[in-house]
């Protein structure tokens, strides 16, 4: 509300508006919170062959791993190869030869690296787990009535796995258990089998979701477990549905989604979490993009050229860790390497667009019939060369914008081009020197103001052409038309409406000056009489005089913290006497600021510190990364103290105990100290005691007492400890003595119980790495190879078999021939190992 009275309505987020054609000309920008012109390529659409599409459904995808090395499925060999970490390719999988009547093909359907360091491949109805790192045989998992045929990784371990024949959709999770270290047993002696609470397996999700008429044909993941899966009509129309995980295992699946532009997508992989991109077969040298932000059960591809590569290779998303889609590429010296998708960065804009107001979730409702609605302002970026022209309509009963006839709507234009019409005689808006009309606000922009481009700009609300320019209503319908040039569009971060009219005129001026002319007189179309003029007029220095009166009404919001000028921060801080640390964020400094009064109060205090510690960290005490201890609390510590190094004598936690002895029962847990008299002290206080013991545990509290400690998390910036050290100089006691320790290692269990605080200076360490000259080999550090899938990343290990010398396999056609018929027998479907090849073929006979 202003200084006279009057409110606003304002449109601003993505539900305030409605965004009319398919598709859109215009569209929300939630990164920038602005609604914008769209991209014009969005409407494209792309041919496809079926015949093309079903063959390229048929080929196996390629996987990538962390390390940049490649599996794929080379059908001359029959068997998986890797390469990427040197030159050429090994073999890491050769499926076992089938019977001449088996009904499986023995050629994988997929070839995925999992989250976990396992490659998964679909192959003959089961699922194979292979662990790169070896700690584990293969492992074959089936499932009856189950099919696996396409797979994406889980974020949790696992694939997820699409049943293309019976459309189900399923999860292959858990993993077996390592390979035990060891010597062998003698056969009669009892061994234990350990007990694996999960053990790989492959749970059936869902019975099919599929129409009858619906053909799976891709599956992908992204990384926070959103599952989208393609399927086609028989027309080719390709639908996709987004499918979540509940917490009761159950799946939540969307409705189908038609995903407009294309026919016969063969293959579908998640863009940077938020975005899926889909393969169209034929000669298309682009790869559709679609924003998983779409509102609607059909979906156009974002505006964005993502072009392939001219050595991009025919066939389905190569399988990558990343969150940008990868494909399959050939290099200059016939390898098979992956490339990102990426987005061409030329802007494709629409040069014209349309949005209304939503007038289902937000209605301008002035709530009195025959309102006059006063001044329009827009918070917008508008380029050279572009415009927006708003269209205003009021009714006193309520209807939908489109509803609404074309005489009902009245424009109102906004930005450079539209200064030389001299034709027009409506409304054009001004650009106002400040960010908002808003006495003391910011505004919405994300960048800074440019004269007569981007800012603030306002308008009166009028009526072109009519006697009387007031618009009237109870309900405000907004119609936005965008103008961009194809490379720049105008963005709206606000619009904002305000009513009802308050009238100089009528308040200050004799009747003389007031408008007489009343309805349908005042709607008819001419001239506008002399009092609406006069009216009109008079509202340039209202428009003036009101801004400057919200500024001085609202003055108080200069003293406030959270609305006060940064500039003004230091200012405002020397009033409650609080120094304002050059270090500490604009935030950090209003937080301080807000809770001035409070730092007073209890300045001098124990919890006078931890409040100022806890506002210039941003919540590093109730975070966890700092711990502020009493000494005397830490009397009972020396056996569960972790963090610090209980050997050194200068160490403040121990205060001069010296440890003789170091027992490891789970994490280090120190227990021993040749100072008998002070363990006493600390961990037999209720037993029988000398004189000299009870000095002792007299001059043990001594040494306590007064005395703080500030335990700082070890991985904080070395700048943020300098301030910490700075606020605990400046807020301690007087009388107690502090020191700031960086803790090495998260506290234990025994902290909390005997000190009474959380055990929360880190997260509790998981399996890591070990690494020379820095790691201990203990329950969080682990010998572990790459979990990469071209062996030869590591020279050894992780998956190069042992046997080496195995024998080629011998492959021949199987032909019948009557007597005297001449016969050709092939062989070269037989394979060597090991990369070998064939260079001499023995042929015998065998007579049976």
């Amino acid at each position: 509300m202003d200084a006279n009275g009057l409110q606003f309505w304002m449109l601003a987020e993505e539900n305030h508006f409605q965004l009319p054609g398919e598709p859109a000309q215009l569209n929300y920008d939630r990164d920038k919170r602005c609604l914008r012109l769209a991209r014009q390529r969005r409407q494209l659409s792309f041919s496809s062959s079926e015949v093309l599409a079903r063959e390229n459904l048929e080929l196996v995808p390629r996987c990538e791993d962390s390390y940049h090395t490649i599996a794929y499925w080379d059908s001359i060999r029959e068997a998986l190869m890797a390469t990427g970490a040197l030159q050429g390719a090994v073999e890491i999988y050769s499926p076992p030869l089938l019977p001449d009547d088996s009904d499986f093909s023995n050629i994988p359907s997929d070839v995925l690296m999992g989250t976990d360091g396992v490659l998964y491949i679909a192959i003959n109805d089961t699922v194979l787990m292979q662990d790169r790192r070896e700690r584990w045989d293969d492992q074959q998992l089936n499932r009856e009535n189950f099919i696996p045929w396409r797979m994406a990784a889980s974020a949790a371990g696992g694939v997820w796995v699409l049943d293309r024949d019976n459309g189900k959709l399923g999860r292959v999770t858990g993993l077996p258990l390592p390979k035990r270290l060891g010597g062998g047993t003698r056969n009669e002696q009892a061994q234990a089998c350990a007990k694996n609470d999960d053990p790989p397996r492959i749970l059936e999700l869902s019975e099919s979701f599929f129409g009858s008429d619906e053909e799976p044909v891709a599956i992908a993941a992204n990384a926070q477990d959103l599952v989208a899966v393609l399927s086609w009509l028989s027309d080719g129309t390709a639908l996709l549905r987004l499918i979540t995980l509940r917490s009761d295992s159950s799946l939540a699946v969307s409705d189908a989604i038609t995903l407009s532009g294309v026919i016969f997508p063969y293959s579908l992989a998640f863009h940077e979490n938020d975005k899926l991109a889909v393969l169209i077969a034929g000669d298309n040298t682009e790869v559709p993009v679609y924003s998983i932000a779409t509102v609607g059960k059909s979906w156009w591809p974002v505006g964005d050229l993502y072009p392939l590569a001219k050595n991009a290779v025919v066939g389905p998303f190569m399988h990558t860790p990343s969150i940008i889609a990868h494909y399959s590429v050939i290099t200059d010296d016939e390898q098979i390497a992956s490339k990102a998708l990426r987005k061409l960065s030329f802007p494709f804009y629409a040069k014209q667009g349309f949005a209304f107001n939503n007038s289902e979730l937000l209605l301008l409702d002035g709530q009195k019939p025959g309102m006059t609605w006063h001044r329009l302002f827009i918070e917008a970026s508008i380029p050279r060369g572009c415009g927006v022209r708003i269209w205003l309509a009021a009714t006193d009963d309520y209807a939908e914008p489109q509803d609404l006839c074309s005489h009902q709507w009245f424009e109102h234009r906004f930005g450079e081009i539209y200064r030389a019409d001299n034709d027009f005689d409506g409304p054009v808006a001004c650009w106002e020197p400040v960010a908002s009309e808003i006495p003391h606000h910011s505004g919405f922009l994300p960048c800074d103001i440019e004269a007569q481009f981007c800012g603030l700009f306002s308008a009166l609300i009028q009526r072109r052409g009519k006697k009387s320019r007031a618009l009237k209503g109870r309900y405000l319908h907004v119609n936005i038309e965008l103008t961009g040039t194809g490379r720049s569009t105008p963005e709206i971060y606000a619009l904002r409406a305000y009513g009802s009219r308050f009238s100089y005129v009528h308040q200050y001026l004799p009747p003389f000056y007031h408008e007489t002319i009343s309805e349908p007189d005042a709607s008819e179309n001419g001239t506008a009489t002399p009092a609406d003029f006069m009216e009109r007029f008079v509202a340039n220095f209202e428009g003036v005089l009101t801004r400057l009166e919200d500024r001085i009404a609202a003055a108080h919001r200069l003293t406030l913290p959270e609305s006060a000028p940064a500039q003004s921060l230091p200012w405002l801080a020397s009033w409650v006497a609080t120094p304002l640390e050059q270090a500490l964020s604009e935030n950090q400094q209003r937080k301080l600021l807000r809770y001035s009064h409070l730092m007073n109060r209890w300045r001098g205090t124990l919890r006078g510190l931890k409040l100022a510690l806890e506002l210039a960290t941003d919540d590093g005490i109730s975070g966890g990364e700092i711990v502020v201890l009493e000494d005397f609390r830490m009397r009972r510590t020396f056996a569960t103290i972790v963090g610090a190094d209980l050997d050194d004598d200068d160490d403040p936690l121990t205060l001069g105990g010296r440890v003789s002895g170091n027992s490891y029962v789970g994490d280090t847990l120190f227990i021993g100290d040749e100072n008998k008299k002070e363990f006493l002290a600390l961990f037999s206080a209720d037993l029988d005691i000398s004189g000299d013991e009870a000095q002792a545990i007299t001059n043990l509290f001594d040494r306590l007492a007064h005395r703080v400690t500030v335990l700082v998390h070890q991985e904080i910036e070395p700048q943020n400890m300098d301030l910490i050290r700075e606020v605990v100089a400046r807020e301690a006691p007087a009388h107690v003595v502090v020191r700031v320790l960086s803790a090495s290692r998260p506290f234990l269990v025994g902290m909390a119980a005997l000190v009474g605080v959380d055990t929360y200076l880190a997260k509790k360490l998981g399996p890591s790495k070990a690494r020379i000259d820095h790691s201990q080999l203990t329950r969080n550090a682990y010998l572990t190879g790459p979990a990469a899938l071209d062996p030869r990343f590591e020279g050894m290990g992780s998956g190069i078999p042992t046997d080496v010398e195995r024998a080629p396999v011998a492959v021949a056609n199987n032909v019948t021939a009557s007597f005297g018929e001449t016969v050709v027998l092939d062989a070269s479907a037989s394979r060597a190992w090991q990369g070998r090849r064939i260079t001499e073929y023995h042929w015998s006979i065998n007579e049976e």
